[in-house]
């Protein structure tokens, strides 16, 4: 029995992913950060039909001044021509990027603008377009095409993400960045990190899934990033309050504008963080982890360089998937080299059961199983170290009664099957393949408990705290180390051993049916 630092993919016998966070309508909070300004168009004649309150801040002119006024008598007339085909060319709902030139009483300012065809109306974020150049664009996509060319070199899943966060540091200029890895529970662990050396230490470190609920990793399948300037910020209101093209609170979903739960804000000011971004990695269509950007003081990336992260978080979420491929492929070579061996020495064989657990290679070394046990025709049958006999009965007796005839593989055998419980150091992984479950004949492949400690960025079971009126709460108010033991669990079984075991499973009925037919 050994004592290790829990890998990503352990089952953790607690769900932190919590209702209640979860169920908080993150796109209906109807405010907007105030380092942009949002207008709600019409789709018909695109007249603004809502803005945010602090227009006149951005634009100098009055919100009652824009309401109801066309979007076109501000924009010159190729831009407003332009805008308007692309939003008319069936976009898919897609944000269109823009640069307009606002014509606002008699001066003309420069914004940088997110268009989002919606199905009733259409937003138009606009932020103020900072100076730039030809130069900085080419600085930064030379930046790109390095850090590119470094990353299709790192071998494995941590350098990758390792070099992601190094040179998204130097890109950025922010004072940490981790790369954020989800566990089956979507409880998250930093597995890179590079970071200021007056900056807190979060390498390994696992945060539970509460921290980032399900409607906000929802989320990030619709927005490429979600920037945070200052935290120190004041929400700005959308006036009217109510779409008057819905009836309801527009859907920010889409918006990078939108504003921030005060329970986050929260968190980071306990984090003792002022800025932040963070950048989804997708892989194979999931939500594999995030990017996460950390900054002391106020800052807020220009576009250019917002559109670099966003480039770079894509380039990142497919290396990771070409480098959990090529790991893949690698175990399956390994498994079905060691398949041939015990197929041959299985059909040579006078019986499956002899074919299985003696000879050169057995179904042992195909698994990775401490143990392994055969239940047929009323025999036991076992080879390494199992359960007694009369356990093997009664775990056998259990699986007819709460199993299907799939493979049943778990980690965790006495959390699920108390009785297991006494034998825990010889089978708390299980693997079932069944060969007549309505018989009770089964194969039975074992692992041993292994203590994995869990290093948590603070208690997870207080990262929410409610108040006694049982609305108001608060994010956890320390990031200190918790060290959790996981009793009870063994290694966890890889998708490519199941599948070699489903593959053997059809070989051992082949074989069953060939020596009695």
């Amino acid at each position: 029995m050994n004592n290790k630092a829990a890998p990503i993919n352990l089952s953790i016998d607690h769900n932190y992913d919590s209702e209640f966070c979860g169920s908080i309508p993150l796109h209906l909070v109807n405010l907007i950060q105030p380092h942009g300004v949002l207008l709600v168009l019409d789709k018909e004649e695109l007249r603004i039909k809502q803005v945010s309150e602090n227009v006149e801040q951005h634009l100098a002119i009055a919100v009652d001044e824009l309401l109801e006024q066309p979007f076109s008598s501000y924009l010159p007339d190729l831009q407003y021509q332009d805008l308007l085909y692309k939003i008319n060319s069936g976009n898919s709902q897609e944000k269109i990027p823009f640069s307009l030139t606002l014509q606002l009483q008699g001066r003309e300012q420069d914004f940088i603008a997110l268009v989002h065809p919606e199905q009733e109306h259409v937003l138009v974020e606009l932020e103020e377009n900072a100076a730039s150049s030809d130069k900085s664009f080419i600085g930064i996509y030379q930046h790109i095409k390095y850090i590119t060319t470094l990353l299709k070199q790192a071998s494995t899943t941590s350098a990758t993400a390792q070099l992601a966060a190094d040179e998204l540091k130097k890109f950025t200029g922010f004072d940490r960045v981790l790369v954020y890895q989800f566990d089956p529970q979507w409880n998250g662990i930093v597995v890179a990190q590079a970071k200021e050396d007056d900056m807190d230490d979060y390498m390994d470190l696992r945060f539970p899934a509460s921290d980032v609920p399900k409607q906000a990793r929802d989320l990030y399948f619709k927005n490429p990033y979600r920037l945070i300037p200052t935290r120190d910020y004041k929400p700005q209101r959308l006036i009217p309050i109510v779409n008057p093209i819905t009836q309801r609170f527009t859907d920010l979903s889409d918006c990078n504008l939108r504003s921030v739960a005060s329970v986050h804000l929260e968190y980071l000011a306990n984090m003792q963080i002022v800025a932040s971004m963070s950048l989804p990695l997708i892989v194979d269509n999931k939500l594999w982890g995030l990017i996460s950007c950390h900054h002391k003081t106020a800052k807020n990336p220009s576009y250019e360089q917002r559109s670099g992260m966003e480039l770079l978080a894509g380039i990142v979420s497919a290396q990771l998937a070409g480098k959990e491929r090529e790991s893949a492929i690698l175990l399956r070579a390994q498994l079905r080299s060691i398949h041939a061996h015990l197929l041959e020495q299985l059909y040579n064989s006078q019986n499956f059961v002899e074919g299985l657990l003696s000879g050169s290679v057995t179904i042992q070394d195909l698994l990775s199983l401490t143990g392994a046990a055969v239940l047929y025709e009323g025999n036991v049958w076992t080879s390494g170290d199992t359960p007694g006999e009369q356990e093997l009965r009664e775990l056998v007796s259990w699986l007819r009664r709460n199993r299907s005839e799939k493979i049943i593989a778990t980690a965790t055998l006495p959390q699920e099957y108390a009785h297991s419980r006494i034998y825990k150091d010889v089978a708390s992984g299980l693997v079932a393949l069944p060969i007549n479950p309505e018989q009770g004949e089964y194969i039975l492949g074992f692992r041993p408990e292994v203590l994995q400690t869990v290093n948590w960025g603070g208690d997870p079971k207080k990262a929410i705290q409610m108040e006694d009126d049982g609305k108001t709460y608060h994010p956890r108010n320390s990031f200190a180390t918790y060290k959790e033991t996981v009793k009870y669990t063994s290694l966890p079984w890889q998708e490519e051993e199941i599948e070699a075991a489903a593959v053997l499973r059809s070989a051992v009925l082949e074989k069953i049916i060939k020596d009695k037919y």
